[in-house]
């Protein structure tokens, strides 16, 4: 039954004029840190964890405030409405996507947006990556916020593009920083260098905002020196962990395979977690697992369960890294490990040397691992069959490399 206010009370209220009226809600605030979603969940809120993080950033962006969203893939109708909806009551909306793929979601977005309207929105895309003439993709995962309920400068790096594969079908993660400006600009900076599509394959730089380290893509070079990732492996003192999760991984960056075995020789302890099967499920090249499984470096493989697939690109490291000890790092990344990822792929990374937020990726790795089988001499083979591994010349091996992502 309804509670009723006493006459006498009411009264003395009006006298007073004071006016009865709910608490105010507080203003929304993104949570910063790491986020996860999980595709084997039955509950679809665990699923749609992260495209939620950022549909509720999306529907709190104030009318002149503007959204910027960089993904490889789009198919998420949710997204795409929030989108839509931002716009409608304001906001500016600007997007780069990739264009190995039209999706109706895509189609809806340039229809809205075009290639510009008076409020600067707009939906833009590149021949190949924004920054190369050859076989490349927009590949980076960015979700960015000038201004979102109480919070600004806030970014959003993320290995899961607004498509439904990235929640049902594959392990994803996200990364915010809220009130970051020295991040956020350089985020910003990035999409504006991308606009111009101009080839520009020397674009590797880094900014830093301590604790954090950004870096961007693509890197000039011809040799394992001018690869990050290498750099980063051949920073590990050993004994030290590693742990790394990836999703396309092909034999012209073999040599970071041989350097984790060679880590694992060396006393460090090293755990590699992939997604392979046959046929357009391929996507790690065997000479890759052979140089795993020959140095003895535990491997698991999340495809053999509902052909479901890890897509996080991280390296966990845990012990002295360049002659520092006790260090907890995480490095997530948009980089698949072929050599368009690193060479002309428009690609970032960001280095967290945050002990709390490596457990929750180590939570995370030990989360994906139950849900992988340990590769063998005997799985491997199954998943490379119909393969002519032993006749693999460079140019078969340059063309998978260059291939559009298979799932997405």
């Amino acid at each position: 039954m309804k509670k009723l206010v006493h006459p006498l009370v009411a009264l003395m209220i009006l006298a007073l004029g004071l006016v009865l009226a709910p608490p105010a809600q507080a203003a929304y605030m993104p949570t910063a840190g790491a986020t996860f979603n999980d595709p084997t969940s039955t509950t679809r809120s665990r699923q749609t964890v992260l495209m939620d993080q950022i549909i509720a950033a999306v529907n709190n962006v104030p009318a002149g405030s503007v959204i910027r969203v960089v993904a490889y893939s789009f198919d998420y109708q949710p997204m795409a409405d929030a989108l839509l909806a931002a716009k409608k009551r304001g906001a500016q909306v600007r997007l780069l996507i990739d264009s190995h793929a039209e999706t109706d979601q895509i189609r809806q977005l340039r229809s809205r947006f075009g290639r510009g309207t008076s409020d600067g929105t707009y939906r833009r895309t590149c021949k190949f990556s924004c920054m190369a003439s050859t076989d490349s993709f927009i590949h980076s995962k960015l979700y960015l916020f000038s201004r979102t309920g109480g919070a600004t400068h806030v970014s959003m790096n993320s290995s899961a593009n607004p498509a439904e594969t990235g929640v049902s079908r594959s392990w994803n993660n996200t990364y915010t920083t809220v009130g970051d400006k020295t991040l956020y600009d350089a985020n910003v900076d990035n999409f504006k260098d991308m606009l111009p599509d101009k080839t520009n394959t020397n674009y590797y730089h880094t900014v830093e905002s301590p604790p954090y380290k950004e870096y961007f893509f693509p890197r000039a070079g011809s040799t394992k020196s001018s690869d990050t990732l290498y750099n980063i492996l051949n920073d590990v003192s050993c004994p030290s962990t590693i742990k790394l999760t990836t999703y396309f991984w092909t034999n012209l960056r073999l040599y970071l395979a041989e350097k984790l075995a060679d880590l694992k020789k060396k006393g460090c302890s090293v755990e590699v977690i992939y997604p392979d099967g046959s046929g357009d499920q391929n996507t790690i090249e065997s000479k890759v697992t052979a140089a795993l499984l020959n140095g003895k470096v535990p491997t698991y493989n999340t495809r053999p369960f509902n052909g479901r697939y890890v897509h996080n690109k991280v390296i966990l490291i845990n012990g002295t890294y360049q002659g520092a000890p006790n260090q907890k790092i995480v490095y997530a990344t948009s980089q698949n490990l072929t050599m368009t990822s690193l060479r002309e792929s428009n690609e970032v990374m960001l280095r967290i040397p945050i002990a709390s937020v490596y457990d929750a990726y180590l939570g995370n790795f030990l989360d994906i691992r139950a849900h992988a089988e340990r590769v063998t001499s005997t799985t491997a083979a199954k998943t490379t069959a119909g393969l002519e591994s032993a006749s693999e010349t460079a140019s078969e091996s340059a063309r998978h490399d260059n291939d559009p992502d298979p799932d997405e």
